[in-house]
């Protein structure tokens, strides 16, 4: 069957345009629940997959009530969801992250926020709403810092100038908060999990940022 048009290509979500059943996997087990929180970033990475950046707002930000939504629906359909994760854009950018996160908390999910440990997140109201969290709910909650490379000169050619500095100095008040379990590391395009060492008798005081 020949198709006359594109446009005709995802028009049923059951056939296909050449009138072919489409294949089909069931869901049974939704083990972790993604949102990307919207795609403003405080900086522009020339290899981000939704080239985020101060200025792209295409996704408007997540808000407290689609969470809700999402949240209840994974509840009522028994999906066996465990986790809960978060990124962006850069996800500490949304005014609404703090009640997102307690939210999700509150509801019983381990919850991963995928971010760039920069300025957004050093704000003095987040890193209070943070140690809060941190203080309500112990091993629930990690944060994923992404780095580029391990070198500097490297990091910085797909982050920006002078973004490795402020990454390593906020990422360690992140690990203080004793949040932070792992961060993410690209490396030609292939991406490793590495563990950080937490020292929980460290101050947890938050910065003059």
């Amino acid at each position: 069957m020949a198709v006359d048009s594109t446009s005709a290509l995802f028009v049923d979500p059951v056939m296909t345009a050449a009138g072919e059943p489409r294949a089909l996997v069931k869901l049974t087990r939704l083990e972790t629940l993604w949102f990307n929180t919207g795609t403003l970033c405080n900086i522009a990475c020339g290899s981000c997959y939704i080239e985020s950046s101060p200025e792209n707002d295409r996704l408007e930000y997540l808000s407290l009530d689609d969470v809700a939504g999402y949240l209840n629906e994974i509840e009522v359909k028994g999906l066996g969801t465990t986790e809960v994760g978060f990124t962006g854009g850069e996800p500490f950018m949304n005014p609404d992250i703090l009640a997102i996160l307690r939210l999700t908390l509150n509801a019983g999910y381990s919850v991963l926020v995928l971010t760039n440990a920069m300025r957004p997140m050093m704000r003095p109201r987040i890193q209070a709403g943070l140690l809060d969290l941190k203080r309500e709910f112990s091993g629930q909650l990690t944060l994923r810092v992404s780095i580029d490379h391990f070198d500097a000169t490297q990091h910085e050619e797909k982050r920006g100038p002078g973004t490795r500095a402020p990454m390593r100095c906020f990422a360690c008040w992140a690990a203080v908060l004793a949040a932070v379990e792992n961060y993410a590391c690209k490396t030609d395009n292939h991406s490793r999990a590495s563990s950080l060492s937490i020292a929980s008798a460290v101050s947890t005081e938050p910065l003059n940022a």
